[in-house]
């Protein structure tokens, strides 16, 4: 799942259904891919500035790589550079200046391309990752650091623009302020940061400078309530949390705006 921050819509990657879907913050559909897409296993799809889709997917060889689709669904031609030949994204974003950067979750590498031109314009491996770390999507921060959850290490990975080391944060445990298992992050008009646990089946708020100050969410099928969840995102005024049970993506007004489902 993942948001235009120009548009606040949302743009859904059904896996096991191979589609897109591009939603309205009043959760009215938009668009929905059709099989004139090509596509095969589909992940991470995100909107562009020019109303395209740029995800990830298996080309004519078998291999993960990026590719792009029209404002009409339909296949772009897009040569990608691999940063390496065992290169296998997991995860993508477009970063603020259009780029893109992903995941290679089982490598422990985050690579940034040239939007236009598919180029390489870095490739870092972050330390202290095993192919058991579980690294979840990686989000963009307001002022252009890149934040990793990291499942397994029970914390989130902090690297700056250019991919360098900027830190972590983050204690684990299942009890309020701790972190079990996170899969997202996302981040508030204050600059707030909110971290998904999806074990613990709770978003986690932390201050700009990544003092915890507090938590919401609970396990269960209700309106508000969490299941497993897998993504979240920022959408103007709101939170989005989507789980893959009942395939649901909640909408949190936690900033004193609406919520919904």
């Amino acid at each position: 799942m993942s948001v235009d921050p120009a548009t606040g819509d949302v743009c859904v990657t059904d896996e096991r259904g191979v589609s897109f879907h591009v939603v309205d913050g009043h959760g009215i559909t938009l668009f929905t891919s059709s099989i004139t897409a090509a596509l095969s296993t589909p992940v991470d799809g995100c909107l562009e500035r020019d109303g395209g889709f740029v995800f990830i997917d298996r080309g004519p060889d078998g291999e993960r790589t990026l590719r792009k689709l029209d404002l009409r669904g339909e296949p772009l031609r897009f040569d990608v550079e691999r940063p390496t030949p065992q290169w296998q994204p997991d995860h993508l974003i477009v970063t603020a200046d259009g780029d893109y950067v992903s995941l290679d979750k089982f490598a422990g590498t985050l690579t940034k391309h040239d939007a236009a031109t598919g180029r390489v314009l870095w490739h870092r491996a972050l330390e202290g990752v095993s192919e058991q770390s579980e690294l979840g999507r990686p989000a963009e921060a307001p002022d252009g650091r890149l934040y990793v959850p990291g499942g397994e290490l029970h914390l989130v990975l902090v690297r700056a623009a250019d991919g360098a080391d900027a830190g972590s944060f983050g204690r684990p445990g299942t009890s309020p302020g701790r972190l079990a298992f996170p899969v997202g992050v996302a981040f508030g008009p204050g600059g707030e940061v909110l971290v998904l646990d999806r074990m613990r089946h709770t978003v986690l708020v932390y201050d700009h400078d990544h003092g915890f100050t507090s938590e919401f969410g609970s396990f269960g099928g209700a309106p508000g309530q969490l299941y497993h969840p897998l993504a979240i995102a920022a959408a103007p005024g709101r939170i989005l949390v989507a789980q893959g049970y009942e395939g649901r993506v909640q909408a949190f007004g936690i900033f004193g705006t609406e919520a919904g489902e």
